[in-house]
């Protein structure tokens, strides 16, 4: 009696995993909201929608490449998102806390604080 239950049990336990080895792939990367590791820093994709590569900024980035194009901001100020390198072109604040989609641009350049005063 043992050695059947056992069998049986690893039996479904194979078959769960089988489960989850057919899921598309699609619906795994359908995120409705960024997968971000829980850090104080500014979790940035190279596509939109939390798609594409994960970076993660602590600081100022002078000249991003790849560029990113979402945003999930985690730490606790805003950070500033600039089209340009160097800080300069159109820009995004993205406050703390907040997450965005698109930026609307492919962000070459990022840095702690808000946008205001640069403009």
């Amino acid at each position: 009696m043992k050695f059947t239950h056992k069998v049986g049990t690893m039996a479904m336990v194979a078959v769960a995993g089988l489960g989850t080895a057919v899921l598309p792939a699609a619906s795994a990367n359908a995120a409705p909201f960024p997968v971000c590791p829980a850090v104080v820093a500014a979790c940035t994709w190279t596509g939109t929608a939390y798609e594409g590569d994960l970076r993660l900024l602590f600081s100022e980035e002078q000249v991003i490449t790849p560029g990113v194009r979402s945003v999930s901001n985690q730490d606790v100020q805003s950070w500033c998102f600039y089209k340009d390198p160097l800080f300069s072109g159109q820009n995004r604040e993205v406050g703390r806390g907040k997450a965005v989609r698109d930026l609307g641009f492919e962000a070459r350049s990022a840095k702690q604080g808000g946008c205001s005063e640069e403009e």
